[in-house]
């Protein structure tokens, strides 16, 4: 097991994916040097601080909300990273991922790229509005020069709701070298996108969810804040790559570490302000939308005794986990900043 660390080194993007929340993203910018030196310092701190806690491996993602190929530094960011020793991952949609940049980034030693490529010919092209002969002979070109040195991952948005197009998606790329998916259906972006069955204030279910995953004195907690810490472009930390609206910040890399925004972290996923009581990933409304899918027919109680098990069993584990890493801070000399002290920073 592992932890992600991403660093945002842009959330700008070439491309126009309606399954994409752009607009809603209040300010745009690339990372600079000096931000992403930062940011890549308070990992190796990080790093040393879930060794001592957990000795989970702590990996490295050049990953945000944009296409990472605009930021002009990129491969020297691989570089860094892997100097410093960590395994270094990167997310595009390969419309930039030219020969010359295939190369550089090999050699600079990138460990996996994750490239979004849902659809193809015509309709990749209206989805996404770029050209798909270039970018799919981008893609199949670094899959041959990868060889053993780079993993390539084709990720598939099931933005249709349809599993037998990506099955054939899957079987486009695997005529073409690629071995290795991802699939998802479409996210709510903490909110940031609307998806009209993920409004889960207003539904009555969230009663019975919020009862039946605090019963007993239970605290229902979203494992990705923790999973996959999130540095934004401008050197911020965020709650998690779901703050698309970059709602709330955390202090910046370059007053705070990773284990000193700790407890105001926790304190937002407990409330739920201001990101989590929108997000498809929260528990409670995971389980608000199983108790709908329940009543609607399209899953039996079983399925939602399983999901609730699993949701109070997944946030014990995280509270133990978290209760060590707190007890941590408190043992060490930066000690910990009070969950009061950072305001929540509303970027609207």
């Amino acid at each position: 097991m592992f932890l992600t660390i991403d660093i945002e080194i842009t959330n700008r993007c070439n491309a126009t994916c309606h399954f994409c929340p752009r607009d809603a993203t209040p300010h745009q910018g690339i990372m600079d040097v000096a931000t992403f030196d930062k940011a890549l310092a308070r990992a190796v701190e990080y790093r040393q601080v879930v060794k001592d806690v957990s000795g989970l491996e702590v990996v490295v993602s050049l990953c945000g909300l944009g296409e990472p190929l605009i930021n002009r530094n990129t491969v020297s960011f691989v570089e860094k990273v892997k100097r410093e020793g960590f395994r270094c991952s990167m997310s595009s949609n390969g419309a930039l991922l030219t020969e010359q940049k295939a190369h550089a980034l090999l050699d600079a030693g990138l460990d996996e790229i994750y490239i979004n490529v849902s659809d193809i010919d015509e309709e990749y092209e209206r989805i996404y509005n770029l050209p798909f002969g270039p970018t799919c002979e981008n893609i199949t070109r670094f899959a041959e020069l990868a060889g053993d040195r780079c993993t390539p991952v084709i990720i598939l948005v099931d933005h249709r709701n349809d599993r037998a197009h990506i099955k054939a998606m899957q079987t486009f790329w695997r005529e073409r070298g690629l071995k290795k998916f991802h699939d998802y259906s479409v996210i709510n972006r903490g909110g940031a996108l609307f998806v009209e069955h993920m409004q889960f204030e207003q539904y009555s279910e969230m009663v019975r969810a919020r009862n039946d995953l605090t019963d007993g004195g239970a605290q229902p907690l979203c494992g990705a804040p923790w999973g996959f810490l999130f540095i934004g472009y401008d050197g911020h930390y965020y709650l998690c790559c779901s703050d698309w609206r970059k709602q709330a910040s955390l202090g910046s890399v370059f007053d705070y570490s990773f284990l000193q925004v700790t407890r105001q972290k926790l304190a937002m996923v407990v409330s739920r302000e201001p990101v989590c009581k929108t997000c498809n990933h929260d528990p409670i409304n995971m389980l608000t939308e199983e108790l709908r899918a329940f009543n609607r027919g399209e899953v039996t109680a079983e399925d939602v005794s399983k999901l609730k098990q699993s949701l109070r069993s997944v946030s014990q584990e995280i509270d133990v986990a978290l209760g060590e890493l707190l007890r941590y801070g408190d043992r060490h000399p930066e000690g910990m900043i009070s969950a009061n002290i950072i305001p929540v920073v509303a970027t609207n």
